[in-house]
């Protein structure tokens, strides 16, 4: 039986793109504190951005102190609607934010299962990014990143883009 967990793994796991774009979900980690939610989402772009890091991602970095840490993560969470979580996520999955005119997929298609994966979590999920209107506070210590995390308090959904110039 498909879990609604192996769901939104599976739905993720659609707008991924080998050295670019990463997914991650799964259940939220218990804070073992008085953490809230949006420490226990930190924590999850945390575990993903160090992951992404040591893996991959280190010979890239312009500095020495590596990425960021799980509190200046949760630092840079910007609220966003599930609109502009559904358009965030299209973004991220179908083209470069280096070369926007290098596609990783359709953007159309992207933009249908980035509606998916946020109806997934419903309506009262609550959605972040490091980018606001202005600009983005990376976390990875490459040239760009923008990542988009949303929970229905439960579960979390996450997308990264990284990129280097």
């Amino acid at each position: 039986m498909t879990t609604p967990v192996d769901e939104l793994s599976v739905l993720l796991k659609s707008l991924s793109s080998d050295l670019r774009v990463y997914v991650g979900a799964g259940r939220l980690r218990s804070t073992g504190g008085s953490g809230g939610l949006t420490q226990a989402v930190a924590e999850e772009v945390h575990a993903l951005v160090v992951e992404l890091y040591e893996g991959y991602w280190h010979r890239y970095a312009y500095g020495t102190d590596g990425p960021a840490s799980a509190p200046q993560i949760e630092m840079s969470l910007y609220p966003k609607s599930a609109a502009e979580a559904t358009a965030l996520l299209g973004e991220l999955a179908s083209a470069s934010l280096l070369f926007p005119e290098f596609a990783f997929m359709d953007s159309a298609e992207a933009k249908s299962i980035a509606a998916r994966v946020v109806g997934s979590l419903g309506p009262g999920a609550r959605w972040w990014s490091n980018r606001d209107d202005l600009s983005v506070d990376t976390v990875t210590s490459c040239s760009i990143d923008t990542f988009v995390i949303g929970s229905d308090g439960d579960r979390f959904a996450l997308l990264i883009q990284v990129g280097d110039d």
